[in-house]
């Protein structure tokens, strides 16, 4: 009995051990694109996604990580805070480092809408710090002559009809990219006609099963079905 309660209080230390190295640990994920619609301009154009921070302390090595990568484009795709212990000062400065690297663009995240007395900060700060807010808004990214459409959708949490919005914002012609933080509207972009979706939102499947993918994720449950990697159909491809 006593060497059976050893090898469970061994066991639980390790894994204790390995979940907290693995929520701090620094892995970047690295897909290709390749559409005949993006203007060949945008050939090698290298975009850069953040998502779902979190206020995690270790927001500095993020921020080295994407210096290295050397983008074109960093995204951010929402819960930049947390809404249990939020830090707008610490979120800002990663949003600064970020923005002096590359030109950056952010949509809120539900953390973000459940944080009403640090929106207000949260979004003068972005400015401030030089990091366009595309919340249920539209620009033109330009390149050598030709452009491409960058889409940003408020959180669903804030109260906004997506399917409405999503509609206004794909007017009209052109390559289109959106910045949305619930990879779970998945079907709501690919009828939008919308080519690629940055999304958050999952965390991996907050705990992943080897061979098996995510555990758990956000308003998807057990087992989800977009919990980490790239998800295409009908010519919609979702990040």
């Amino acid at each position: 009995m006593r060497r059976r309660r050893l090898w469970a209080l061994g066991v639980v230390v390790l894994l204790t051990v390995w979940l907290l190295w693995d929520n701090s640990a620094l892995q970047v994920s690295t897909f290709v694109i390749e559409d005949e619609d993006l203007p060949s301009a945008f050939d090698g154009f290298r975009i850069a996604q953040v998502s779902d921070l979190h206020n995690a302390p270790f927001w500095e090595k993020v921020a080295e990580a994407l210096e290295e990568l050397e983008p074109d484009l960093i995204v951010l795709t929402g819960d930049l805070i947390d809404s249990s212990r939020t830090d707008v000062e610490a979120a800002l400065a990663f949003a600064q480092e970020a923005a002096e690297i590359a030109p950056c663009y952010y949509v809120s995240g539900n953390h973000e809408a459940w944080s009403p007395g640090y929106w207000d900060a949260l979004c003068v700060g972005l400015s401030r710090a030089g990091v366009v807010m595309l919340e249920d808004e539209k620009t033109v990214l330009e390149r050598e002559g030709e452009t491409v459409n960058l889409l940003g959708l408020r959180d669903p949490a804030f109260g906004s009809d997506q399917a409405s919005v999503l509609t206004a914002l794909t007017a009209g012609e052109g390559y289109t990219i959106l910045l949305s933080h619930r990879p779970e509207l998945f079907e709501l972009y690919v009828r939008s006609g919308v080519d690629l979706v940055f999304t958050g939102h999952a965390h991996g499947g907050q705990f992943r099963i080897p061979f098996l993918g995510g555990l758990i994720a956000p308003d998807q449950g057990f087992l989800p079905e977009f919990d980490a990697g790239l998800y295409e159909k009908s010519g919609t491809s979702m990040l």
